[in-house]
């Protein structure tokens, strides 16, 4: 498996996430307004074919211990997303988001039928993940694999209760918090304009990293702590596991000399990081997908491309080998999804959760603080209304709440960025 399909692996993986999506193709009722030729539909179908082929005896030990989750969050029961079977079998690792307004009783489900009551008995709010405790059947527990988390190009497959992968994809960051409070950051905007070799600054944050440094803008950075660096990806791989405080090189073209500088690196600038300054990348983030409710804020997770549904997250992740390396745990935006790696799941499962009453507590409160931030951020005659005042127990109506809440969040930041251009 691991030589005989690499080759495979490499030519359709890129083709494999958006034909996994057209539907009319696995049908064969390919659309005639369609620009791609329908032989390469066809070619693109048969390398998906082979592509999850390959890939399936690599997922196959963990089949058995995925599941479904079903609850009803104010629609009628149904599918609401994946869950990994832990411990001694009875209990479930899932997407807390996902539950935390279920009314009733929640279910799992095998891909063999399998069914179990389950119960929330604890929450990891900080990387959404809750623990069900299950009523009846035992299903098969996964295996953390043990040791440092997959590097940057290693292939990863989200298993499914059924045979056929979730999905597949390649780590594209590393290992890395997500929390604001621990990232690190040069201080600098880069501007996408530049086509060349290297990261142009834009903009340099007064009193960041760069800016105590003496980077200046329109200088060119070639790499940063020995990494050659020309795109936003390539410079949040080269900090990647770095955190505020650190000192690394970097190495930049300032009217065509070279030169290096020490930057330290510090915290809190995330929005004058080297983010795009372009509204219409926000639009794109979210064009055909569902995103995740909560995408953001983890510990630690690691950035793939793979292409996962919002309902998929909660499963558990296999490396080539089939070793388990993390659970999927969020779709981010069109090209991102990320995965809780296995080594902080271990110690994350060493620690006591809170209660679900915490944990809905510490959610209503989130709530407030950020309609009091959409308030604060907007003229008085632009303010959003409040919510609808939520009677206890009326857990659906706080679901959509919070839906609606984050798409307008993310419409005043793309609104925002609009205007700074």
């Amino acid at each position: 498996m691991k030589t005989n399909s690499l080759l495979i692996l490499a030519n359709a993986a890129l083709l494999a996430g958006a034909s996994a999506q057209r539907t009319q193709q696995r049908s064969g009722d390919i659309d005639p307004d369609s620009l791609v030729r329908p032989e390469e539909v066809r070619a693109v179908q048969d390398q998906t074919i082979q592509l999850f082929d390959a890939i399936r005896p690599a997922s196959r030990a963990a089949v058995e211990s995925t599941v479904w989750v079903w609850a009803n969050t104010g629609r009628g029961s149904k599918p609401v997303s994946f869950g990994t079977v832990i411990d001694d079998g009875t209990k479930v690792l899932t997407k807390w988001s996902e539950i935390a307004m279920a009314k009733g009783a929640v279910q799992v489900v095998g891909g063999d039928g399998m069914t179990a009551k389950a119960k929330v008995v604890g929450v990891y709010q900080d990387d959404d993940l809750a623990l069900l405790q299950l009523e009846g059947p035992h299903f098969r527990p996964v295996t953390l694999k043990a040791g440092e988390a997959p590097k940057l190009g290693r292939f990863l497959v989200a298993a499914s209760p059924d045979d056929t992968p979730a999905s597949v994809g390649v780590v594209a960051v590393e290992a890395r918090s997500l929390r604001e409070q621990d990232q690190a950051f040069l201080g600098i905007k880069m501007d996408p304009r530049h086509k060349g070799k290297g990261v142009m600054i834009q903009e340099v944050v007064p009193e960041g990293g760069a800016a105590d440094a003496g980077l200046k803008v329109g200088d060119i950075i070639s790499s940063i702590g020995n990494r050659e660096v020309n795109s936003l990806f390539e410079m949040k791989n080269a900090l990647s596991g770095r955190g505020p405080g650190e000192k690394l090189d970097v190495h930049y073209l300032r009217k065509g000399a070279e030169a290096s500088v020490q930057v330290e690196l510090k915290a809190g600038q995330k929005a004058a990081n080297f983010e795009f300054p372009n509204a219409r990348l926000r639009v794109m983030e979210r064009m055909g997908t569902e995103l995740s409710l909560v995408r953001t804020g983890f510990p630690s997770v690691i950035q793939t491309d793979m292409q996962l549904d919002r309902k998929r997250c909660g499963g558990p992740v296999v490396d080539l080998d089939g070793n388990v390396v993390g659970i999927a745990i969020a779709r981010a935006d069109r090209t991102r999804s990320f995965i809780v790696p296995a080594a902080h799941l271990t110690e994350l499962l060493a620690k006591a959760p809170v209660t679900p009453e915490e944990a809905q507590a510490m959610a209503e409160e989130e709530e407030e603080q950020m309609q009091a931030a959409i308030d604060d951020a907007l003229p008085r005659s632009q303010r959003a209304p409040r919510a609808v005042p939520i009677e206890p127990g009326a857990a659906d109506r706080l679901r959509r709440n919070l839906e609606d809440m984050g798409r307008l969040m993310e419409k005043m930041r793309a609104e925002m960025e609009g205007i700074e251009e």
